[in-house]
């Protein structure tokens, strides 16, 4: 079995968090159905799915035709009332017939795409990660922008971002194994914007996997982000006040959006703790805050010395302690 997906992560157009009351009115993307909404260790909340047809080709490695004919699933979420992702997915199985039936049959079957074709799944696989989407082949990523505009231009915002930053793809794929093992994960960076990531995990963990890739293209964000606004800043090359300044987004919006796996089902914790040891997200992102923190500390430091000596200064001068006689 074989999963594909795009997650498209963005800070959400708001000059301030959102508050849950608002969320779940950004998220009613379908009238009536609800929207889940968790507060703790970190406020979240996702859509109900939103269901696309689709009538295309699908992306191989070995450049073998084959048609994909049925349904796409997509959704919308928030992270610390601040961070908004669009995440859509479909589940290949291969068809039954090698002609296209009636859309009844793909609409009763909703997340789910029939592929008309030899290519084998690890083929597909490959070619949707490393393939750039086109007219003619399977964009899970205009859908993801499609929803994230619905999101965006909701009119329970300010539409003020507080500061820059770049919006960031993930596109992702799953493949179930039976070969016993717990299953493996491979990260990769293509540009400044967009990861490729490919999990193999055992059959009855993929309907994990979903909420799983969520998760790592969040922090993926928040650490991107963050490393974008230290960079900006001038952090290490002088600067004083001007540095901290610019270096205040990272301290309220971006640097508590951090706590990876609490979202995700226990199954896929030992693929975050492997990600981790290769990709090495939360010591990267340690090793920033810290340097974040230490320039404030210091800032704080001098502030208070620089004060305490204009105060000694004025007390000498109006023959307060330590005055001449």
């Amino acid at each position: 079995m074989l999963i594909l997906g795009e997650i498209r992560t963005c800070l959400l157009r708001s000059s301030s968090s959102v508050r849950q009351n608002v969320v779940r009115e950004l998220l009613a993307l379908i009238p009536g159905e609800p929207v889940r909404v968790s507060e703790r260790p970190m406020a979240h909340a996702v859509s109900a799915d939103v269901i696309r047809g689709v009538d295309c080709s699908l992306p191989t490695e070995s450049g073998t035709r084959s048609r994909a004919i049925g349904t796409v699933s997509g959704r919308a979420l928030i992270s610390a009332g601040r961070v908004l992702q669009g995440s859509v997915t479909t589940r290949i199985e291969r068809a039954k017939f090698g002609h296209r039936l009636a859309w009844p049959h793909y609409l009763s079957r909703p997340g789910v795409v029939e592929m008309i074709g030899k290519a084998s799944a690890t083929d597909v696989a490959e070619g949707f990660l490393a393939k750039k989407p086109s007219a003619a082949t399977l964009d899970l990523g205009a859908v993801c922008e499609s929803i994230i505009s619905e999101v965006q231009l909701h009119p329970g915002m300010d539409h003020d971002f507080p500061f820059q930053s770049a919006r960031t793809a993930m596109r992702w794929a799953a493949l179930g194994s039976d070969d016993g093992s717990e299953g493996h994960v491979t990260f990769g960076v293509e540009s400044d914007t967009l990861r490729s990531f490919f999990v193999s995990v055992p059959e009855n963990d993929l309907p994990s996997v979903v909420r799983f890739c969520e998760d790592v293209a969040l922090h993926d964000w928040v650490l991107t982000t963050l490393l974008r606004l230290v960079e900006r800043s001038g952090l290490g090359s002088g600067g004083g006040d001007e540095v901290v300044r610019r270096l205040g987004p990272a301290v309220e919006h971006v640097m508590h959006v951090w706590m990876p796996g609490f979202h995700v089902p226990d199954s896929m914790l030992p693929l975050w703790r492997a990600l981790e040891r290769r990709a090495g997200f939360s010591l990267q992102r340690e090793a920033t805050v810290n340097r974040i923190r230490d320039l404030l500390t210091m800032r704080s430091v001098l502030a208070k010395y620089e004060a305490d000596q204009v105060r000694l200064g004025g007390q000498r001068q109006s023959g307060g302690v330590g005055a001449q006689t």
